[in-house]
């Protein structure tokens, strides 16, 4: 991906050294990493920092109006090969045209995109997806027609041919293509007839022949006729070998007559960079042709104080970089010396344009400075068969420390990447070999581990402008990594004990490539002056027969560091489930009210399968006319509420409910998660949030293995045999879970633990972040997997799952932390996309999700499904020991005490189904959603005010 790498000079980090000598203190330049990955989210482009001047830019807005993708082939029951990916502009998911044989001439395979207004495409971009080359285009057609009827039938007459294309090859999987479109004009309707694939042409399986598939189609536009900024947005660069990763960032406009054309666009913005005397701006330019090279980067930079910005023009080295290959361009910023860079611009500027150009071409692996550690950093290291490098210290990580003496160990010195395959060096493309290791002892064994040392300086001013850095290592087959003693990052070495030991003990396979992973290393984990970094890599076993070590780099930072394994991985109070009174699983427990919804027959009907044909006015049960009645709505397979539903069952519901955020914020969002920009957020909502660290198992299964209610399609079967259920999914997923249990959803308890986290970290959003939770549930009703009794059950264990992270004090330290960090990058991305300076003003930039009034009454709606009252009413306020945590960060200034009245003053009435009305409390009353988005007002006398409504300490009404 792009890595936009800006560097402190003042950092004072010297020449890295092999362990053993001391780093060299220069002010050579710093190395300031920020990952960072652009996004289109205006029409332009990126924020314009000047005037353009007769230049229209060219964007890739014009797929992101797409209302409508219809094809003969759509695969509609595939959440990630369905025809809708095309549109998503996501090389990770795919169309594949199921049953569509290998197209041709007279059977070509059609793709309709309508837009939800004409517009017109200047060009457009195809992009390969997995699997197999045999199933890529090859051959298409692209037309464009603004009759409505033409959006169903793909041979209307009025469809006018656009841009042909044949012989088309892709070089790699997730690569894109660019074309232009040389005569553009406004369509409401967009056509891609392909008619040909690659089939036999590309090497691959003769089944794969007759297969078509793609993994994106976007169209490309311009601003329109007026000038505007150049266009700028990250794509897959593997057709052009992108000088860093898979993906550079592309630009691209059109001039409109001759004379003077020039734009400048904010590439980054929110920065502060000291400068030194040494520091150097560095980047990758490749311009797409002669017209497309008047460009460079530029710096704006301020005072130490952050005053009298100025821009540096800092041009391309005064020579014109070279058309159709990657140049790199490293100007001199020495002259800045004690200054700060605040931002990084693109500019373009050719003094004699011509009407027409169209300026494009790519920029990456943009730098200022240098790493403190990457491939030319000289290492001490020990490829010496039985030799330890503690020297038998008790300590075996001894050699790790600085000031460590080596003793008679026989370390050498070299650089790296290092590596063994057999009796050479040749471990495949990708993996180069600078310095050989020994593999084989005397015996024929391989050596169990090597062992690498190095050391970097930092000075004082360092510690205190960066958050940590930013490390990358290839390694093969286990690594650990040590800075100053302390383990810093480990994969694949839990059981490594000894440092002359393989990986187990009874050997682990460990075939395959070597692997790539990326750590943070925190700033209190740095020292002024010399610090050490250590690494060993172990074998898998006595049969291994390669060994593979290469540093990428190691760079400061003031991003969002990881959290560390350490912390991720420590058992928390958390992690063990509460006890169950009288003993037993406490979710099963927790969900006991269950019963006596199973034995109310007018909610829910007998476990049994119905009879083929039965009537939906036979059904008896309220839970089975809700079924019925959400599942038989949608029109068909193409309906978006049956995709929205696909998606959210295949996805993580922390990234498929990004729309909980609203358009702007929301896809900003998925861009910072993209980049890996919210590395602590992910970790919490991917998985640590819900599991121990040595365990992946669901708090639920054994509530669910308990209760074994049949799913809603087993009980009534599909209607294609005579049963109610409309089969929205492929049978395989239908398959998959007909024998698991259907109470309570496992899926809806994901969907909640992780909406109601996401709520916690964003409370300004929270109703239309719990409101997405909800429909998150409901999707699975509308599949027909679940039941309302069963998202209600699942809402339940997912608010509990929660509520144990924040009452835990240990834990809650890790949310807060991931709170800040999601705060802090989504309100430098509203900046940079110029919609506010916060995620609130962010989320009212676009088209909201819901507005919170309807937000709060749709969760309110979906907490009972309207489901009448079949326990006891009128009961007291009945909430939950440590339910107010979850309002710690909504109600911030409250009390414990008065955070539970909240939650007592909004909470349902007693009686509903579900409704826990013995001892401790009722989650199933909990209407979270209102409660964080209460007004809430304390007065002296220990009343509140919620909502306009006087409550006691308990939470009941008291008067007006």
């Amino acid at each position: 991906m792009l890595a936009v790498v800006l560097v402190a000079g003042s950092l004072g980090v010297g020449t890295a050294s092999a362990a053993g000598g001391e780093g060299v203190a220069a002010e050579s330049g710093g190395y300031w990493a920020t990952s960072y990955e652009p996004g289109t989210p205006r029409p332009a482009g990126f924020p314009a920092r000047g005037p353009a001047r007769n230049l229209r830019g060219e964007t890739t807005q014009v797929t992101t109006t797409v209302r409508d993708v219809r094809s003969a082939h759509p695969n509609a029951t595939s959440a990630t090969e369905g025809v809708e990916n095309l549109a998503d502009q996501d090389s990770g998911t795919k169309w594949f045209a199921r049953d569509s044989g290998r197209p041709t001439d007279d059977g070509p395979v059609h793709v309709i995109y309508t837009l939800r207004a004409p517009a017109a495409a200047t060009g457009y971009s195809l992009t390969s997806a997995n699997d197999a080359a045999p199933r890529d285009p090859s051959a298409w057609t692209v037309l464009g027609s603004d009759r409505d009827a033409a959006a169903k039938d793909a041979d209307d007459p009025s469809w006018k041919v656009l841009d042909q294309e044949e012989g088309q090859r892709f070089g790699a999987r997730g690569q894109s293509n660019f074309y232009a479109i040389d005569a553009p004009r406004r369509y409401r309707h967009y056509q891609l007839r392909i008619t040909g694939n690659c089939a036999e042409r590309c090497e691959g399986s003769a089944g794969d022949h007759t297969k078509l598939q793609l993994a994106d189609w976007t169209l490309r536009g311009s601003a329109g006729s007026e000038v505007s900024a150049l266009g700028v947005g990250v794509e897959n660069a593997d057709s052009v070998g992108a000088a860093d990763g898979s993906a550079a960032l592309r630009y691209a406009g059109r001039v409109l007559a001759s004379g003077p054309a020039s734009s400048t666009v904010v590439l980054r913005s929110g920065l502060d960079v000291p400068l030194g005397r040494e520091s150097r701006l560095r980047y990758a330019v490749r311009p797409d042709d002669t017209a497309s090279a008047h460009v460079g980067l530029d710096v704006v930079y301020t005072d130490r104080d952050g005053r009298h910005p100025r821009t540096l023009r800092t041009g391309t080295g005064g020579r014109a970089p070279t058309p159709g290959k990657w140049n790199t361009v490293s100007a001199d910023l020495g002259a800045l010396a004690g200054k700060r860079v605040r931002e990084v611009l693109l500019r373009y500027e050719d003094a004699h344009a011509r009407p027409g150009a169209h300026p494009t071409g790519w920029i990456d692996d943009i730098a200022i400075g240098r790493p403190l550690v990457d491939d030319s950093t000289p290492w001490s290291y020990l490829d010496t068969p039985g030799i330890d490098p503690a020297r038998g210290d008790q300590d075996r990580t001894a050699w790790t420390r600085t000031g460590f003496e080596a003793g008679d160990v026989p370390w050498k010195t070299a650089a790296g990447p290092f590596g063994v395959k057999n009796d050479g060096t040749d471990l495949g493309d990708g993996f180069p070999v600078r310095t050989g290791l020994k593999l084989r002892k005397d015996t024929g064994d391989s050596v169990e581990a090597y062992f690498f040392r190095t050391s970097f300086s930092v000075d004082r001013a360092s510690l205190g402008s960066v958050t940590g850095l930013l490390g990358t290592v290839v390694y093969d087959d286990t690594v650990t990594v040590y800075l100053n003693g302390s383990r810093v990052a480990g994969h694949g070495d839990g059981k490594i004990e000894k440092n002359l030991q393989y990986q187990t003990p009874d050997g682990t396979p460990g075939a395959g490539d070597p692997v790539v992973a990326r750590f943070g290393i925190p700033v209190s984990a740095l020292r002024e002056g010399t610090n050490t970094l250590a690494v060993e890599v172990h074998q898998c076993d006595s049969t291994s027969s390669d060994a593979y070590f290469r540093f990428g780099s190691l760079a400061p930072t003031t991003d969002s560091l990881p959290f560390t394994d350490e912390r991720l991985g420590a058992f928390y109070a958390s992690d063990t489930q509460p006890t169950a009174p009288g003993g037993g699983d406490y979710f099963t427990w927790l969900l006991r009210s269950f019963d006596t919804a199973r034995n109310t027959p007018s909610v829910m009907g007998a476990n049994e399968t119905l009879p083929k044909g039965t009537a939906y006015e036979e059904l008896t049960a309220l839970n089975d006319r809700t079924v019925v009645d959400i599942n038989n709505a949608p029109s068909g397979p193409t309906d978006p509420r049956v995709r929205k539903a696909l998606v959210d069952g295949a996805g993580s519901p922390y990234r498929t409910m990004a729309d909980g955020l609203g358009g702007t914020l929301g896809r900003l969002y998925e861009q910072a998660l993209k980049n890996g920009e919210l590395p602590k957020t992910q970790a919490l909502l991917s998985g640590r949030v819900e599991h121990t660290p040595d365990s992946t198992a669901d708090w639920y299964q054994t509530a669910k293995n308990t209760y074994q209610y049949k799913r809603p399609f087993v009980r009534m079967g599909f209607t294609g045999d005579q049963g109610l259920i409309e089969p929205w999914d492929s049978p395989g997923g239908y398959d998959g879970l007909a024998r698991d249990g259907s109470f309570p959803s496992g899926h809806t308890s994901h969907g909640y633990a992780q909406g109601i986290v996401l709520a916690t970290l964003l409370p300004e959003l929270a109703p239309q972040i719990l409101a997405r939770a909800s429909e998150y549930g409901d999707n699975r009703v509308l599949l027909a997997f679940h039941y309302p009794t069963d998202i209600m059950g699942g809402r339940v264990v997912g608010q509990k799952t929660a509520q144990l992270r924040w009452s835990d004090p240990e834990f809650r330290t890790l949310l807060e932390q991931a709170k800040t960090e999601l705060e802090t990058v989504l309100a430098q991305k509203c900046r940079e996309a110029g919609a506010g300076d916060s995620p609130a003003r962010c989320a009212g930039d676009g088209k909201s999700y819901l507005p919170t009034d309807e937000a709060l009454t749709v969760y309110r709606q979906r907490m009972t499904y309207g489901y009448p009252h079949i326990g006891a009413e009128n009961r007291p306020p009945a909430v939950p020991d440590g339910a107010e945590d979850l309002l710690r960060t909504a109600h911030p200034k409250l009390g414990d005490g008065q955070r539970r009245a909240v939650l007592a003053a909004t909470q349902l009435p007693s009686g509903s189904v579900l409704d826990e009305q013995g001892d401790g409390g009722s989650w199933q009353r909990i209407d979270l959603a209102a409660a964080m988005a209460a007004k809430v007002t304390a007065h002296h006398d220990g009343t509140l005010t919620v909502n306009g409504v006087r409550v006691s300490a308990e939470g009941v009404p008291v008067g007006r």
